[in-house]
């Protein structure tokens, strides 16, 4: 082998054994996905195991993952709306995920998720859960959610408001279906939380 050819190939094993050795140690560009542990995922996702294995197919690739929930509030029927629930994903540096459910007064499908969506994004699609569930092309998703008839609290009918926001534009079947999963599961651990007395209309 002439000399003009062994500087290339040794270039070339020298640039094999870099990416190698970055492999195995989950450097750029090849950083592992954290595993998110069911023991950590906040307790307003629902079941434990099935958010964690929805959240892997939606979150982001991050070398780590760590959670942030809280639950407050009273049962709707001891005449309270004050009803929260938070948690937010973070990755390595940042807020990947966030889900909130709250309680409020029933509104009309359009005029809540206006609300809920904030900028009213016309592109939203909508979807079978609740009262109504909405999408949109930004990854927001927001659901209302049948809880309190009317008489149970002050001012007539109430409901419970969900709304997923992922800080991310993947924009696949497989993440949006997620998201969806991720709405109906909170709103299915406040119904049951908040003792709601209306059926929640989720799907099963």
């Amino acid at each position: 082998m002439s000399k003009k050819f062994l500087v290339p190939l040794a270039a070339l094993v020298v640039v094999g054994l870099a990416a190698a050795a970055f492999y195995v140690l989950g450097l750029p560009p090849f950083e592992k996905r954290g595993k998110i542990e069911a023991s950590k995922v906040c307790e307003s996702l629902g079941d434990s195991s099935k958010a964690a294995s929805t959240l892997e197919t939606v979150l982001p690739k991050e070398p780590k993952y760590s959670f942030r929930g809280r639950v407050t509030g009273e049962q709707v029927t001891q005449q309270s709306n004050a009803f929260r629930s938070d948690c937010t994903v973070y990755g390595e540096e940042k807020s990947l995920l966030g889900v909130q459910t709250l309680v409020m007064e029933t509104q009309p499908a359009d005029s809540w998720a206006n609300y809920s969506l904030e900028d009213g994004d016309e592109s939203r699609e909508s979807f079978a859960a609740g009262s109504g569930g909405f999408i949109t092309a930004d990854n927001t998703v927001a659901i209302q959610v049948p809880c309190a008839k009317a008489g149970t609290m002050p001012g007539g009918e109430y409901s419970l408001r969900v709304v997923v926001d992922l800080q991310s534009n993947e924009a696949s079947d497989k993440v949006r279906q997620g998201l969806k999963d991720l709405a109906v599961e909170a709103g299915r651990f406040a119904h049951k939380e908040t003792d709601c007395n209306l059926p929640s209309k989720l799907p099963e």
